[in-house]
C-alpha cells in the first residue's frame, strides 16, 4: 500500500506518474502525482508541453484552487499511472512542479485512502 507524502500539509495521496506524447516515444521520465478528487481534468506541468512537443487539441474553461477563471489549452498525453498506462488522457497544463491527477484519471480505478494510517491502495476498475 503506497503511502501519503508528508512533504504536503496535509499530508497527500501521490503516486508515481509518466506522461509521454501520445504518438511518438517522448516521455517525461519519473514525475509525482497528487490524486485530487476535487479536480475534473488532469493537470500537467507546463513545461511538459515543449519538452513532449505536445500540441493543442481545443480550449476549456478552467477554475484554480483560487477562483480564478482562465481559457486553458487542451493536450492528449499517453498516462502512465502508478504502472498501469492510459491512452489519450485529455488533460491542461499549469505552472507547476508535479501532475495534479483528475477525476478523468482517477474514476478508471478503485481508490482507497487510508488517512488514519496515511497509506493508499490503488486497483483498476
Amino acid at each position: 500500500m503506497p503511502a501519503f507524502d508528508r512533504s504536503f500539509s496535509p499530508p497527500a495521496p501521490v503516486a508515481d506518474v509518466v506522461v509521454a506524447h501520445p504518438v511518438s516515444s517522448a516521455t517525461s521520465g519519473a514525475l509525482r502525482g497528487k490524486l485530487d478528487t476535487g479536480a475534473d481534468l488532469t493537470v500537467i506541468p507546463e513545461g511538459l508541453v515543449p519538452q513532449l512537443a505536445l500540441s493543442a487539441r481545443a480550449h476549456v474553461w478552467a477554475r484554480g484552487y483560487d477562483g480564478t477563471i482562465s481559457q486553458r489549452p487542451v493536450y492528449y498525453v499517453r498516462f502512465i499511472f502508478d504502472g498501469h498506462e492510459l491512452p489519450a488522457v485529455r488533460c491542461i497544463a499549469a505552472d507547476r512542479r508535479n501532475v495534479l491527477v483528475g477525476r478523468n484519471v482517477l474514476n478508471r480505478f478503485v481508490i482507497t485512502l487510508d488517512g488514519r494510517n496515511l497509506r493508499f491502495d490503488l486497483q483498476p476498475a
